[in-house]
């Protein structure tokens, strides 16, 4: 839960996971180019940090690398924001 939680604290991170839920299977570059500030070696350890925490999993097409998020990886992290109270939509019912 710690990996997780420290990998989604960085803002670029965040972006680059958010973008493969909604588009998996995006190469390097495209992922690369959703960060023009960042050259394409930080966006690579951006994403070395999502797979280290077993957010993101890359597979080579070729000589392509596709990244897809592993949601289940949040699981743990889920369950313990629901026992802090973190569902909202429970707090409401409550």
């Amino acid at each position: 839960m710690s990996l997780v939680a420290s990998a989604i604290a960085d803002p670029t991170r965040r972006l680059l996971l958010e973008r493969l839920v909604a588009t998996p299977g995006m190469t390097s570059g495209e992922l690369s180019a959703l960060v023009p500030q960042h050259t394409r070696f930080a966006v690579q350890k951006h994403i070395r940090v999502l797979q280290g925490a077993g957010l993101v999993r890359v597979m080579h097409d070729g000589r392509r690398r596709r990244h897809f998020a592993e949601r289940a990886a949040f699981a743990e992290l889920r369950e313990w924001m629901e026992r802090m109270g973190g569902n909202p939509r429970r707090r409401a019912t409550s």
